[in-house]
Order: C-alpha cells, then structure tokens, then sequence
C-alpha cells in the first residue's frame, strides 16, 4: 500500500450532472429503473455511472456525435458527491500515481503485462482507477470521483497556444448509485422536461 494516505472525504455537497443515452434508457431512468454503471475497460474513470457536471450540451453531443444514438437523450441528474476522489486536488493526483506504480509492480511480479492507452481506448487508466477503487473499499469506499477532462488534440484549443479547449469538461463517475438522487429528461437547449 503506498505511503500516501487515502486524502478524499465527503463533500457533503450536491451537483447537477447530465448524463447522455437514448430516448428509451432515459424514460427507464426518468421512471425510476436502475442505472447500469459502464464495464468497459477502456473507460478512463474505470467502472461507474458518468456524468457531465454542469454541462448538458457536452452530454447532447456525446450521445449525438460520439454515440451515434439514432434515437438521443440527455437525463439530468442531482448528484451526492459522498465521498469523493477529487482530482482537482494535486495530493490525489500523487495518490493515483502511486497506485498506479503499485498495480504495474503487482502485475510485473506476475509475470503480466500492463495495459496500455492508445488514442481514445484508456485501457492503462481504467485499470488503475478500478485498482484503486478496489483498494479503497477496505479503508473508505469512494461513492464518485470527478477530474478535469482536457482534449489533448491541437485543433481543439480555442486559438495557438491557448489553453482553453472547446471540448474541456469536469466529469463525474459516480461509484455508489444511490448518491443520485433525482433524475430528469433535459431538452437539447438545456431546459428540464421532454
């Protein structure tokens, strides 16, 4: 276990998140049905229920571009945070690496190789986060974890040079389903309802 101790705690704070699908799952979701959390291993937050924080219009475009969903829908969601790995905090992105150091180590002695991220597939970072959750269940399970997602293509910055993205976005993966507490349908100009 590394040195560095668990530095994440409940926020005893709700946000609003959105969340892209389809018509039908939404109406599923809206009507009180249980969210699946993603099993991907590619996910770059590893295992849970994503959410764009405060950003319907990134979450329209996932499920329309991204997704190619034929029938689209954003869901809105309040979110407890509980407790929460926040890397916005630089002591937890010190925390994650040595995780990661920790799992590489394991699986090398294993005689396994580590997996890798290329382009969008984040296997490497998806490993890490659910080892790390795994990890963290013994101590103080973590209901989310948020970080700043920064695409890291040139024409994405809003000018040469710049560090503003067009496509730069907080995100959320909420760990514990119950800390979402309310759910709604968002319309594509943002506005609550169907």
């Amino acid at each position: 276990m590394p040195a560095r101790t668990f530095d994440y705690a409940d926020y005893h704070r709700t946000v609003i998140g959105f969340h892209g699908t389809t018509t039908t799952t939404a109406d599923d979701l809206v009507s009180g049905k249980a969210f699946k959390p993603s099993e991907s291993d590619d996910d770059w937050f590893g295992k849970g229920i994503y959410f764009w924080e405060y950003a319907p219009k990134q979450a329209w475009w996932w499920a329309r571009q991204f997704k190619k969903h034929t029938h689209p829908a954003v869901i809105g969601a309040i979110i407890r945070l509980g407790n929460c790995f926040d890397l916005l905090d630089p002591v937890n992105v010190q925390t994650l690496k040595e995780f990661k150091e920790l799992m590489v180590g394991e699986m090398t002695a294993a005689g396994l190789d580590a997996p890798k991220n290329f382009r969008q597939h984040k296997k490497l970072d998806c490993a890490v986060f659910n080892y790390f959750y795994q990890q963290a269940e013994v101590l103080k399970p973590i209901d989310s974890a948020r970080a700043v997602y920064v695409p890291t293509r040139n024409d994405k910055r809003a000018w040469q040079g710049s560090w503003i993205y067009e496509e730069a976005h907080i995100q959320i993966c909420v760990r514990n389903p119950s800390n979402i507490l309310a759910v709604w349908h968002v319309r594509a100009d943002g506005r609550y309802g169907k």
